[in-house]
Order: C-alpha cells, then sequence, then structure tokens
C-alpha cells in the first residue's frame, strides 16, 4: 500500500504508518437483517483497527437494527450509533460525516458485502490516483433465480449502458462510482449530500459537484463491493421507479443529464406512448408506433436468450427479459412522474 503522505502533500493527516484516521459510515434503516453481517466485516478489515472508525446513523428504523448497532462489539470496539429525527439517506449520511474524525470517509451500505481489504485498497487508490473519491465495481449476490436474473440485468450494458461501476471492464476516472471514499476535504469545497432536493440521485449528484468543481472521481475494476438485488419483480420495478426519479430530480437541479445512456429510456417511452396518438395525425407516424416496440422486444429477447445461452441456464431467458423490462420502464416511468409532478422535498430513503 502507498503511503498517503503528509497534510501539506496530500490533504489528508497521516499516522505513524502513513496510513490516515480512516471513518466509514453507514446510513441505514430497517436493516436487521444486514447489519450484524456488514458490521462483521467492517471490524474485520486488514486496515489498523486503531485508525479505523465505524459510524452507524439510524434513521428511526422500526425493526432491530439501532439496538443491534448499539449492542455490537468485536474485540473491545465498538461503533458509534448516531440516531436521526427525520428520514432520510442524505441526512443520514450528512450527520455521519459531520460526526467523523477521520480525513477519509468510506460510505457502506448495510446490504453491501465487502472483502477484508476493502478500505486499505479504497485508501491505497485515493493516495495513488489523486483523485477526491474512488469507488470499486458492484457485484450481484444471489439466493434465487429470480435475484441472479436481476443481478445479472443490472451488470449488463442492456440494462446499465456504459455505468462503468456496475460492468467492471476498465479502472480509470469516471463520471460516478458506487458507494464512494472520499478525501474529507472534498466536502468543505463542494458540500455536503443534498438534503434539500426532493428526490434525487445523492451518488451522481456528489460525485457531478466534485466533478463540476475540478475535482476526479476514480473507478478502481480490482474492488469489488458485493450487494444482493431485490427478489421479487415488483420490488424491482419500485426501485427503478425511484432511480428515474431521482436521476429526473439531478436533471432538475443541474439543468443537464452526465451521460446519452440517462437519456434512453424515457425517449423510448415517450415514443411509444406517443407515436400512437400523433399516428392519428399523420399516418407514417404508424411505422414508428409499430416498430419501437416490436424492435424492443426483439431486442430484449435477444439479449436474454443469449445469456441464457452464455451460462447455460435456461430458466435465465425469460426471467432475465423480466428484469430488463422492470429496469427500463420502470426508470423511464419514475423519471416523467418526477418532471410533471411536483414532490415534497428532504425525505428521500433511497433504496
Amino acid at each position: 500500500m502507498l503511503p498517503l503522505g503528509t497534510r501539506e502533500r496530500s490533504g489528508m493527516a497521516a499516522s505513524a504508518t502513513g496510513l490516515p484516521l480512516t471513518s466509514v459510515v453507514l446510513a441505514v434503516r430497517n436493516e436487521e437483517e444486514h447489519i450484524g453481517r456488514i458490521l462483521d466485516q467492517i471490524f474485520k478489515q486488514d486496515y489498523p483497527s486503531h485508525l479505523l472508525e465505524v459510524i452507524i446513523v439510524d434513521g428511526q428504523s422500526d425493526d432491530r437494527t439501532a439496538e443491534i448497532g448499539s449492542s455490537y462489539s468485536y474485540s473491545g470496539k465498538k461503533p458509534i450509533l448516531l440516531r436521526l429525527t427525520e428520514r432520510g439517506r442524505s441526512q443520514g449520511l450528512n450527520r455521519g460525516i459531520l460526526a467523523a474524525k477521520g480525513d477519509v470517509i468510506v460510505r457502506i451500505d448495510a446490504r453491501t458485502s465487502i472483502s477484508s481489504d476493502y478500505v486499505s485498497r479504497c485508501v491505497e487508490t485515493l493516495a495513488r490516483t489523486g483523485a477526491d473519491n474512488v469507488g470499486g465495481v458492484q457485484r450481484p449476490l444471489a439466493r434465487s433465480h429470480r435475484q441472479e436474473a436481476i443481478g445479472i440485468a443490472m451488470s449488463h450494458p442492456f440494462g446499465v449502458g456504459n455505468a462503468q461501476f456496475r460492468l467492471g471492464k476498465k479502472s480509470g476516472f469516471v463520471d460516478s462510482v458506487y458507494l464512494g471514499c472520499f478525501r474529507r476535504e472534498i466536502f468543505n469545497k463542494v458540500g455536503l449530500f443534498d438534503e434539500r432536493a426532493a428526490v434525487i440521485s445523492e451518488d451522481s449528484d456528489i460525485n457531478q459537484r466534485i466533478r463540476e468543481a475540478g475535482g476526479k472521481v476514480y473507478l478502481n475494476k480490482d474492488i469489488v463491493a458485493y450487494y444482493y438485488p431485490r427478489e421479487r419483480f415488483l420490488d424491482f420495478w419500485k426501485l427503478y421507479f425511484r432511480y428515474g426519479g431521482a436521476r429526473a430530480g439531478n436533471l432538475l437541479k443541474h439543468r443537464k443529464l452526465t451521460s446519452w445512456r440517462q437519456a434512453v429510456p424515457p425517449v423510448f417511452l415517450a415514443t411509444v406512448a406517443l407515436s400512437p396518438v400523433l399516428a392519428l395525425i399523420d399516418g407514417r407516424f404508424l411505422y414508428l408506433a409499430v416498430a419501437t416496440p416490436a424492435v424492443y422486444v426483439v431486442a430484449n429477447l435477444s439479449v436474454s436468450v443469449a445469456l441464457a445461452a452464455k451460462e447455460k441456464k435456461p430458466w435465465l431467458a425469460p426471467l432475465a427479459s423480466c428484469a430488463f423490462a422492470c429496469m427500463h420502464f420502470g426508470w423511464a416511468l419514475g423519471f416523467w412522474r418526477r418532471l410533471l409532478v411536483p414532490e415534497k422535498a428532504g425525505r428521500y430513503w433511497g433504496n
């Protein structure tokens, strides 16, 4: 691991080992199933334990999440438990950052699963690249066929376009990363996570602000964070409906999208919805009304069948096809709803 150096050189205070004090922040709500597991993984990191601080911010859980967090102990070390008086992922992240003592802030979600060198790899990459935020590749875990199909769809270009943190094909500077390992000083420069926006993709927003301020966001494909996708298609559709609304919130705030892939689903849905109406005015639009959904169905089925053949799992084809449809239509509907229907501010929990 490369040393981070002194504050004058890197902006981060270094210990005698050359490593900075690092704070891990978990903003959680109703995660009793996962909180114990992820705390075990964090406290078993190979990063020096005396340089690792763990902060849990509970967003008014109505299960045993806070109880498990407050009673947790590993080799005499305990996490710090903070309780929000209101719900909201951005509020939870900000409360944790403000309470943190570290010069490096590592965000981890309760449903994530990480290896024992996750923190050390993140900190090393932060030092080596000079980036302000680094992250790794998001990889799915599965307990069922349906969950596996959903995870595969979320890692395929047909589902996510060129989102590098989901594809994991190459390391380099990118527009956004999963979770994030931040230099603390960057929050002084660009501000904390946005609590005012009604519905927003908080990670995309902070990364966009970092880049617009001249900072850098780096993806290390050798760092992997595993996660458990939704297990039911209805829940998956609702998730992508929220994702689409959150991306529209970013568009309303910044007045631009950060990638071509974000425009494809809403443009596709608008074409499907409006072309039959336009065909009543001009018959030539009838071809578009027929061709657009037909091309989509063929493309969806072709990709799904190819995936099933590649994985040698025949059951994957129909399940992947349903997963892709949930992603595309859920995201597009959520996007248009957010643009057209006003939202109340400040109470968004994104998962």
